[in-house]
């Protein structure tokens, strides 16, 4: 009681007091949030702890397009012979992030894309909210698979979560896509600072990006990929199995290229290095950890 009249008898000094305390506690539990969304949340998939990020540092001889110094990029070629010649995954994913212009209802703007594998919400295991999301029948052949899956933000945002919005078509970069499905909600991709609006079949980047038709050509590195390691695999055995299946690659690989015969020793000595992928790709985390920490005091 007597704080409490010393308080009320000094109206200035509790309003600043009182305005310390708030922001003090507003800081604190704003970094608190972006500490955890930013270097502890996992992906809201299915099973996240069996993902890993796939990485091959090394030489590489053609055009590398990368967030990362870690080999993180692939060719598309490349992942397909992962995804399908190897015994320690249950599923192989890959998707690139691009920036993209959408028209549709009398208005254009620009959104974040994402072109993505046939088989890349089974291997995350994420559902659709409406319709459906895309499967192996929505990867066959270059420019052959307009369709589209919205995520849940941009659907509730963009469309006003009209149900009416599947089976109509929008226009991205001047390619009229059908709307197939949208993502469950709180899915917002696999990689934090990159949220995607619109998922798309990798398979029309060839119609999407004309100017970098380079989906089938082995001297274009750019895809990420992301497995799902079978249940009851550790990571490191994971890693030791899939490389008899890499070097395969690398063999044959090699050939297509004119290389100095040191050149071709160091690529055929590159590894595949599996990350843990619970928490999705870590680009943004490896500049903002150290900084957040520093913020908290840790």
């Amino acid at each position: 009681r007597h704080a409490l009249r010393n308080l009320a008898k000094n109206p200035a000094f509790t309003l600043i007091a009182v305005l310390t305390l708030a922001l003090g506690i507003g800081v604190n539990t704003a970094m608190f949030s972006l500490t955890d969304q930013v270097l502890l949340r996992q992906l809201p998939v299915q099973k996240p702890e069996q993902l890993v990020i796939l990485n091959s540092p090394g030489p590489r001889n053609g055009h590398v397009w990368s967030d990362n110094n870690d080999g993180g990029s692939f060719s598309y070629l490349e992942y397909k012979h992962i995804r399908d010649n190897n015994d320690v995954f249950s599923g192989v994913l890959g998707r690139f992030a691009i920036q993209i212009n959408v028209a549709g209802q009398g208005e254009s703007e620009m959104a974040n894309g994402e072109l993505v594998t046939g088989n890349y919400f089974q291997v995350l295991g994420v559902r659709p909210a409406l319709g459906r999301v895309f499967s192996d029948d929505d990867e066959t052949a270059k420019s052959a698979n307009p369709v589209a899956v919205l995520s849940h933000g941009y659907w509730a945002r963009h469309f006003g979560s009209d149900s009416q919005i599947l089976n109509k078509q929008i226009l991205v970069n001047n390619v009229p896509l059908t709307v197939v499905g949208v993502a469950q909600a709180g899915f917002d991709g696999v990689q934090v600072g990159q949220t995607p609006d619109i998922f798309i079949p990798v398979t029309e980047k060839p119609a999407l990006m004309p100017a970098n038709d380079d989906l089938m050509e082995r001297r274009n590195f750019w895809m990420a990929i992301i497995g799902r390691v079978k249940p009851g695999l550790s990571i490191a055995k994971a890693e030791a199995g899939i490389q008899p299946t890499y070097h395969a690659y690398l063999v044959d690989d090699v050939k297509t290229v004119q290389m100095s015969e040191h050149g071709k020793n160091a690529y055929l000595a590159r590894k595949m290095l599996l990350a843990p992928g619970a928490r999705g790709r870590q680009i943004l985390q490896a500049d903002a950890k150290q900084p957040l920490l520093i913020l908290m005091g840790m």
